[in-house]
């Protein structure tokens, strides 16, 4: 039988999302407006004055035609964001479908859905996997307060 045993992956109707304290939440909601957002912001603005201090003010060519430091973040600007979308272009062609695949193969939520898929598909899926899994697809509608008459339609 393939139904996830609550011993695998715990009592599915009290998930670690459901039974997540404020506090938990609010530190997860932190930590990626502080890395994803504010220290990205932070770090670039830190990158153009380090950049302008080290090659603008030790130079007094540079400093003739970086006369401030408005001037040289544009310039920075002008350089870093194509160079950075060209890296970008890069990775997202070859690097992220390696990252992705290593991220899904220790991903057993997304494992525990592809293999019921495969059993319904097969015809092998029972009514209890069937009810476990649309009990958990369902709660993650409800705690995103998406109706499921979206899905019945």
């Amino acid at each position: 039988m393939a139904v996830l045993s609550k011993h695998a992956i715990g009592d599915i109707n009290n998930t670690r999302t459901r039974g997540s304290s404020l506090l938990q939440k609010g530190w997860l909601d932190f930590r990626n407006g502080h890395s994803v957002y504010l220290s990205f912001i932070l770090t670039f603005m830190n990158s153009i004055l380090i950049s302008y201090h080290f090659a603008v003010e030790q130079f007094s060519f540079l400093n003739n035609i970086f006369f401030s430091v408005a001037i040289f973040a544009l310039f920075f600007l002008g350089v870093y964001v194509p160079a950075s979308v060209i890296i970008g272009y890069w990775h997202r062609r070859h690097q992220w479908t390696v990252e992705n695949e290593a991220l899904l193969q220790e991903n057993w939520v997304w494992a525990w859905i592809a293999r019921y898929q495969i059993r319904l598909i097969e015809g092998k899926a029972t009514s209890g996997e069937s009810k476990q899994v649309l009990g958990y697809l369902e709660a993650i509608l409800h705690r995103q307060k998406i109706g499921t008459s979206l899905l019945e339609s």
